[in-house]
């Protein structure tokens, strides 16, 4: 293009590149600091893309702001500034448009077909506006009345407790004051079943800033029924039992998941899961498959070959990611510089592809009993 030649443009576009590279080291050290994540990794990788939006639509103002605006139209759609909504994208669907998420600005009111993270049998339309602006996500797993926020705590919590289940019901010890029908059920944020229930509620500091006196009947209600109760207060809510836990806004899921596991345990005494730990490296004696062993050594080994394939595992979900980060940045420069995306993009996406089929399966390999 012939603004490419101007100066102006390439410092522009230098200084753009220069903030998509260092927000993607940032991105490559999370990786190598956290994966493999408990729970999926598309909604850790989500969670990234989503800062990565959010930089990106503070770049693209700034510049706005210094009087330059020389940017392609890719820079206003929807797979630049909300990356993070891109996989959710139903490019298969019949009903959509081809490249709509490529060159669809985040204005656009046209209602598209989108699929879930969490259930790929998922399905539901709405226009690309509205889970900009609106925050719209799968209808069918964001309950009426379930934040964003609680989702993600909750599915953290149940990779630690598999029978952990949202939303539960908790029968009333009394009825509601001047209410002349008879006792209804609670319903509850989370509730692991059990000889010692343990109910779990959410309490955002913005829908519970004013309901201090309902929270606290419905944890003496749910206690005098057998329940065990623990409550997440948002910050600057104050804690009501000794077993709340307070999180901030933007505390990782993951850390209050782990908080509320360790009360469970306290609370319940059940035994805790037993984490993956690196193995010694496999020696002669541990390879050879042919001598009579007994079944200590049996056992032994079998632990070995799932530590194995846990390491394998590991590096398998960190090559994902560095490909992962590496499309970003060539997507970036796809949709800012109209740079072509060429083949050997194209087949690392395919690669990429391969990977996280291989790492799903040795997943249930590892889940297995």
């Amino acid at each position: 293009m012939p603004e490419q030649d101007d100066p102006e443009h390439r410092a522009a576009m230098e200084w753009l590149h220069g903030q998509e590279k260092a927000l993607a080291e940032v991105f490559l050290r999370e990786g190598a600091r956290e994966l493999p994540v408990n729970g999926s990794y598309l909604l850790w990788r989500q969670a990234q893309q989503r800062r990565l939006g959010m930089a990106r639509q503070g770049w693209v103002t700034m510049l706005a702001e210094a009087g330059w605006t020389g940017l392609g139209p890719g820079s206003r759609s929807l797979a630049y500034l909300r990356p993070d909504l891109l996989a959710e994208y139903d490019v298969e669907h019949d009903e959509n448009t081809p490249r709509v998420d490529l060159t669809g600005p985040l204005t656009a009111v046209q209602s598209v077909w989108w699929r879930c993270l969490r259930d790929d049998s998922h399905r539901w339309k709405t226009s690309i506006n509205n889970r900009h602006v609106a925050g719209t996500g799968c209808p069918r797993c964001g309950k009426r009345g379930v934040s964003r926020r609680e989702q993600e705590i909750f599915t953290a919590l149940r990779q630690r407790l598999p029978a952990l289940i949202s939303p539960g019901t908790a029968i009333r010890q009394t009825s509601p004051e001047r209410s002349r029908r008879r006792q209804r059920a609670w319903r509850v944020d989370m509730l692991l079943p059990g000889p010692s229930p343990v109910a779990v509620e959410y309490d955002g500091a913005y829908w519970h800033r004013n309901a201090v006196q309902r929270d606290l009947d419905k944890t003496a209600d749910l206690t005098a029924s057998g329940h065990h109760v623990i409550r997440i207060r948002e910050q600057p809510l104050p804690t009501l039992t000794p077993n709340d836990i307070v999180c901030t806004a933007d505390q990782p899921a993951e850390e209050i998941a782990e908080a509320a596991h360790e009360t469970i345990l306290r609370l319940t005494g059940l035994p805790p899961c037993e984490p993956f730990a690196e193995p010694d490296s496999l020696d002669a004696t541990q390879l050879d498959l042919f001598d009579d062993i007994d079944e200590t050594a049996l056992a032994a080994r079998s632990s070995a070959g799932t530590h194995a394939v846990a390491i394998l595992l590991t590096q398998m979900v960190r090559e994902v990611h560095r490909g992962d980060v590496a499309a970003d940045l060539a997507s970036a420069q796809h949709l800012v510089w109209g740079l072509p995306l060429d083949a050997a993009l194209m087949t690392a996406q395919q690669q990429a592809g391969a990977l996280r089929a291989l790492a799903s399966a040795a997943k249930l390999l590892i889940d297995q009993p």
